[in-house]
């Protein structure tokens, strides 16, 4: 793993005119909230999520190209470890038989909290699981899949299996994670003794998006992130030149792991809620459609599909249910014509002035 850290470095900076794009990007989104309501400012949060979310997949598929369904499993642990802290410090009036532990566990016949659920009453212990658990897990999973010389559209297969085994698990264990219905009915977020409100928490989510983003353009422009790509592009020849090859994939695939998570400890809070529904097929597989519509190994592709596809989700909800029929028309229109996603419609002279400068040697 040493040999993994050694090569985050030599990273170039970020050319004048992205500077300047990112910069305006990150102006229209801080006076949002002031010029929308608080349903489009709640939205917008959960879109910027979401987008994260997408970057966290596009760092394994569209860097180190390994595409994974798995990814709203780390979603979704880290929001249940979140749930699980503000769950527990709803205050015993606010629950409907007046006691410390959970709704959901009285009604399934639990006496007293579980062990393992009781050390998320602490907020320090609450953060530290939400990027622990879902990191761990990818870790211990991750390092058996790349050891054992797993690839291509098995890991795929293996990710798929791994959010269905999940779903079921979670659902049958209603004792402990509410089951269908998932943890709900959350305290606020209380931070140094004061209640955030909706805004805060917007503010709170765009701090993590851009930082995410920054620190993901930094890390994929170092030797770590050619070195990536070369994985992508030619997995032998790069273990030829002396690289342990599966290091870096389970360096990137934990730390994606990390990222989702967080996103997912961020979403109860904003949405007072979390379900087993995010572990599903469906919802990795919405993760996937970001990254594929926005373009992979883009970073910010991710992010702008999943506020346009979001965005146009809502309208089309006004008019029919079938909003998901045209994610597909859009998906397909996208694969056909524009493979590259929509980046791809960006100047070339634009693209090129953020390419890195490793990449050319």
């Amino acid at each position: 793993m040493a040999q993994v850290i050694g090569q985050v470095q030599q990273s170039s900076f970020i050319p004048k005119k992205w500077q300047i794009i990112n910069l305006v990007a990150l102006l229209i989104f801080i006076i949002f909230p002031f010029v929308a309501g608080t349903f489009q400012t709640n939205l917008m949060a959960k879109l910027l999520l979401y987008g994260v979310l997408g970057v966290s997949l596009d760092l394994v598929w569209g860097f180190t190209g390994i595409l994974s369904f798995a990814h709203g499993v780390f979603f979704t642990l880290g929001g249940y470890a979140m749930a699980y802290y503000l769950k527990l410090n709803l205050s015993a009036t606010a629950n409907n038989y007046g006691g410390s532990i959970p709704d959901f566990m009285v009604w399934n016949g639990l006496k007293e909290l579980p062990w393992f659920i009781a050390p998320l009453q602490s907020f320090p212990v609450a953060v530290i699981a939400i990027v622990a658990i879902p990191a761990g897990f990818a870790y211990a999973i991750g390092s058996f899949i790349f050891r054992s010389k797993v690839s291509g559209v098995y890991i795929t297969v293996i990710t798929l299996a791994i959010a269905s085994a999940l779903t079921t698990f979670f659902v049958s264990q209603q004792a402990y994670t509410g089951g269908t219905n998932g943890i709900t009915d959350v305290s606020k977020l209380i931070l140094f003794g004061m209640t955030v409100p909706p805004i805060g928490i917007y503010y709170i989510i765009l701090a993590f998006a851009t930082l995410t983003i920054a620190g993901s353009w930094w890390l994929t422009k170092s030797n770590f992130g050619l070195i990536l790509r070369s994985i992508k592009e030619n997995e032998q020849r790069i273990s030829y030149l002396g690289y342990d090859v599966a290091n870096f994939k389970i360096f990137i695939w934990t730390l994606s792991a990390a990222i989702a998570g967080i996103c997912g400890g961020l979403f109860v809070p904003l949405n007072n809620f979390i379900s087993p529904v995010y572990l599903g097929v469906a919802f990795g597989t919405q993760i996937v459609i970001w990254v594929a519509v926005g373009g992979r190994g883009t970073l910010f592709g991710p992010v702008i599909a999943a506020i346009l596809l979001g965005q146009l989700q809502n309208s089309v909800d006004r008019i029919t249910q079938d909003w998901q029929l045209i994610v597909g028309i859009i998906l397909m229109v996208v694969v056909l014509f524009l493979p590259d996603g929509l980046m791809s419609l960006l100047p070339k002279k634009l693209l090129a002035s953020g390419s890195n400068k490793l990449d050319k040697t």
